[in-house]
C-alpha cells in the first residue's frame, strides 16, 4: 500500500477555505435555529390568545427569516467554495505549488492547521478535506521515509533503541521545541539531548488530534509494526513519550497489544506520559455539561448545538481512560509526571486547576500501584514539553531501560 504524501501548502490553502465555508454555512444555521427559538415564543403566546388567527403572520415571517438565512448561508459558503476551486486550479499547475509553499511560513501553517484539526479534525477527516492532518512519523524535522532503504539514506545511523514522542491536542511534532533558546543550552528539545546522551534514535509523531483516540491509537500501531519491520536494524526497545492526549493514545497502544503484535510486546518498554488527562480534564468535561444544559432549554438549545460541535478527540478528554489498569498482558513500565501552577502546599489548586487543563489526580491516576509517579509544582501544561526538570526524569527512564536491556 502506498502511503499519501503530506499535502502542499497550497492544499492546504484549498482546505482552509473549504472549512471557512463550511463554518459560516454551520454558524446561519445556529444563528437561524436561536432566531426561531425567539421569534417562536411570542407568536405561540399570540397564537393562543387569538386561537391561531396570526398563524398566516407567523408562516410568512418564518418564509422570510428561512430565505435570508439561507442566502447567507449558500453565498457565505458559496464565496469560500469559489476561493477553494481558485487555489486548486492553481495547485494543479506546475509551478504554483512552489510558489505557494514559498509564499507562507510552513511551520506556521502547520500549527494552524493542526489547531483547527485538534477542533474540526472529525470533520475533515470524513469529509476529506485536504487540510486534514495525515498521521505520520518525523525524525529531524523531515517526514520519515516509507521503506527500508530510504531510511537508511535519511538516517544513517539509526540506533536499536527508539524514542518515540506523541504530541498532544491542536499541536504536532513542532510542539516540542516550543521553549527552545538557542542561547541556553538546557532549553534544548528532549530528542537531541536524550540522542546525545544515550544510544537512542528520536522520532515524533504527527496525527490529527479531532479524532477519536481509539482510532488514532489503531492507526499508530499499524504504523509502529511497519516501522519495525523496515527499521535498518533490529529494534530492541521502544519508549513512547506522550504530552497529554498522546500519553492516552501511547497507553491505548499498550493496552491493545494482541498475539498479533508479538514484536512490540518485546520492544515497549516505558511508557511516559506528561500532563495525559487519564480520569479526564476539568475544562473538557465543562464543555460537555454547558452542551446538555442549554440543550436542556428550547431558547438556549443552539448555543448548545454550538458547544456540540467539538471534536470526538476532544471529547474524548471529558472522562478519559480511567485510572491506569493492568491489562497490557506484558510488562511495561509506565511513568506518570503531573504538575501544578501552584506551590506543593496549594491543595486548592492542585485540586481544581492543576496545570491549568489537567488535574494531578488525573494525570497520576494509578489503579495498579506499579507505575512511576512523579508531580512537579509551579509547573504549567504545556512547560512539561520542554522542561528542564523534566528532561531529568526522561534521562532516568532511558537509562533504567538500557542497563536493563544490556
Amino acid at each position: 500500500m502506498t502511503r499519501k504524501s503530506e499535502p502542499t501548502t497550497g492544499e492546504k490553502l484549498e482546505g482552509t477555505l473549504m472549512l471557512v465555508g463550511d463554518t459560516i454555512a454551520h454558524t446561519a444555521t445556529r444563528v437561524h435555529e436561536f432566531h426561531r427559538a425567539i421569534s417562536d415564543m411570542p407568536f405561540k403566546a399570540v397564537g393562543t390568545a387569538t386561537l391561531n388567527a396570526s398563524k398566516p403572520v407567523e408562516e410568512v415571517h418564518n418564509e422570510i427569516t428561512d430565505l435570508v438565512y439561507s442566502a447567507v448561508r449558500e453565498a457565505g459558503k458559496g464565496v469560500f467554495s469559489g476561493a477553494a476551486w481558485v487555489v486548486r486550479q492553481a495547485n494543479q499547475s506546475l509551478a504554483s505549488p512552489q510558489i505557494i509553499d514559498q509564499a507562507m511560513d510552513d511551520k506556521r501553517v502547520s500549527a494552524i492547521s493542526s489547531a483547527i484539526n485538534g477542533v474540526f479534525g472529525d470533520h475533515l477527516a470524513a469529509t476529506r478535506n485536504p487540510m486534514q492532518v495525515r498521521m505520520n512519523l518525523y525524525a529531524n524535522g523531515q517526514a520519515l521515509a516509507a521503506d527500508q532503504a530510504a531510511i537508511m539514506a535519511q538516517l544513517p545511523n539509526a540506533q536499536n533503541h527508539l524514542v518515540i514522542f506523541l504530541h498532544g491536542l491542536c499541536c504536532n511534532e513542532n510542539s516540542w521545541q516550543m521553549y527552545y533558546n538557542p542561547s541556553e543550552p538546557a532549553t534544548r528539545p528532549y530528542g537531541d539531548k536524550l540522542e546525545e546522551a544515550f544510544p537512542v534514535t528520536a522520532l515524533y509523531l504527527r496525527y490529527n488530534t479531532g479524532r477519536n483516540i481509539d482510532a488514532n491509537s489503531r492507526q499508530f500501531k499499524r504504523i509502529l509494526n511497519r516501522l519495525v519491520r523496515n527499521w535498518p536494524v533490529a529494534v530492541e526497545s521502544i519508549t513512547l513519550v506522550g504530552h497529554s492526549m498522546g500519553g492516552l493514545i501511547s497507553r491505548t497502544v499498550v493496552e491493545t497489544l494482541t498475539d498479533e503484535d508479538i514484536i512490540l510486546q518485546r520492544a515497549i518498554r516505558d511508557v511516559v506520559c506528561l500532563g495525559s488527562p487519564h480520569a479526564g480534564a476539568p475544562l473538557a468535561r465543562l464543555a460537555a455539561a454547558g452542551e446538555q444544559l442549554f440543550d436542556r432549554f428550547e431558547l438556549s438549545r443552539p448555543i448548545g448545538r454550538v458547544l456540540g460541535v467539538r471534536s470526538r478527540g476532544i471529547r474524548d478528554l471529558d472522562h478519559g481512560l480511567g485510572a491506569l489498569q493492568t491489562r497490557d498482558g506484558h510488562e511495561v513500565m509506565f511513568h506518570l509526571v503531573g504538575s501544578t501552577i501552584g506551590d506543593h502546599g496549594s491543595s486548592w489548586l492542585n485540586t481544581t486547576v492543576g496545570d491549568g487543563l489537567v488535574t494531578p489526580d488525573s494525570a497520576l491516576a494509578d489503579d495498579t500501584g506499579k507505575a512511576q509517579r512523579v508531580m512537579f509544582a509551579q509547573k504549567h501544561h504545556m512547560t512539561l514539553l520542554n522542561d528542564p526538570d523534566v528532561y531529568l526524569e526522561l534521562e532516568m527512564v532511558l537509562r533504567q531501560s538500557l542497563v536493563q536491556k544490556l
